[in-house]
C-alpha cells in the first residue's frame, strides 16, 4: 500500500519531534552527570573519613577497655562507665578550680588620699576581704593586724595580709564557687569612713598554688567598704610563684 506524501511527511515530523523531545529531556541529565559524580565522590570520601575516625577512636579506646575489664567486673559497657566515673573524680583533683578550699590568704594594698603623717603597724586594727554573692559570703579572709604609711605625696598606703580562719564554714567547698561572686568587699578598720580611695591591688592565693590578682579601682568608700566589681574575667588560674 502506497502512502501519500503528506502522510509520510506527518510521520517524519512526528519522528523528528520525538527525537528533539528525547534530546531535550536527556540534555539536562547529561549536564547533571558530572555533578552527580562529584557528589558521589564527596560522599565516598566523607564515608572513608568517618570510617577512619571510628577506627582511630576504637584504637584509642582499647587501653581503656583493657583497664576497665581488669579493674571492674560485669559487661564491657558497665566496666567502661565505672572507669569514666572514676576518671571524673580524679579530674576534680587535677583541675585546681575543682579542688576543695583548704587554705587562703590575701595580700592587699589600698591607697587613700590623706595628708596625715603616719607610719605604723596596728596590732589590733586589721581588716578583711570577702567574696560576695547575693549578699552572702563565699570566701572570707581576715586578720587583726594592718599597716599604714604616708608616702609623701598626700597619700597613705594601707597594707594587710589576711588569712582564712580554720573554723570558716566554706572550707571544703570547691574553688570554682568563687567564679559566681558578684563582687569583692574589702575593709580596713583604720581607714576613715567615706575616704577617697585612689587605687590599690589585692592578690588572693588559694591552697598555696592558685593566685588571683585584682585591681582596686578609684572610688569614694561606701562607709567602711571598698568594692571591686570587675572580677569575672580575673579568674585565670595561675600557679603561685
Amino acid at each position: 500500500m502506497v502512502q501519500k506524501w503528506y502522510q509520510k511527511a506527518s510521520v517524519q515530523t512526528a519522528i523528528v519531534s520525538g527525537i528533539f523531545l528525547l534530546i531535550g529531556i536527556a540534555i539536562p541529565y547529561v549536564f547533571k552527570v558530572p555533578a552527580l559524580e562529584n557528589k558521589i565522590a564527596q560522599l565516598e570520601k566523607e564515608n572513608f573519613d568517618k570510617t577512619a575516625e571510628i577506627q582511630r577512636l576504637e584504637t584509642q579506646l582499647t587501653p581503656f577497655k583493657t583497664i576497665a575489664l581488669e579493674k571492674y567486673t560485669g559487661p564491657e559497657q558497665e566496666a567502661l562507665r565505672k572507669l569514666a566515673d572514676e576518671l571524673e573524680k580524679l579530674k576534680n583533683y587535677v583541675d585546681p578550680l575543682k579542688k576543695p578550699i583548704s587554705y587562703a590568704v590575701a595580700d592587699i594594698e589600698v591607697i587613700v588620699k590623706s595628708d596625715e603623717q603616719i607610719n605604723t603597724t596596728y596590732m589590733d586594727r586589721g581588716g578583711l576581704l570577702v567574696f560576695v554573692k547575693n549578699n552572702q559570703s563565699l570566701l572570707l579572709v581576715s586578720d587583726t593586724k594592718s599597716r599604714a604609711r604616708q608616702n609623701g605625696k598626700g597619700e597613705i598606703i594601707y597594707k594587710g595580709n589576711f588569712q582564712i580562719q580554720s573554723n570558716y564554714s566554706q572550707i571544703g567547698k570547691p574553688v570554682e564557687i568563687l567564679q559566681e561572686s558578684d563582687l569583692i568587699q574589702i575593709e580596713f578598720n583604720k581607714i576613715p569612713e567615706n575616704s577617697n580611695v585612689l587605687g590599690g591591688k589585692a592578690s588572693v592565693i588559694i591552697n598555696g598554688d592558685l593566685r588571683f590578682d585584682f585591681e582596686i579601682p578609684q572610688q569614694r568608700m561606701d562607709g567602711n567598704k571598698i568594692i571591686i566589681r570587675e572580677i569575672e574575667d580575673k579568674f585565670l588560674t595561675k600557679q603561685s610563684s
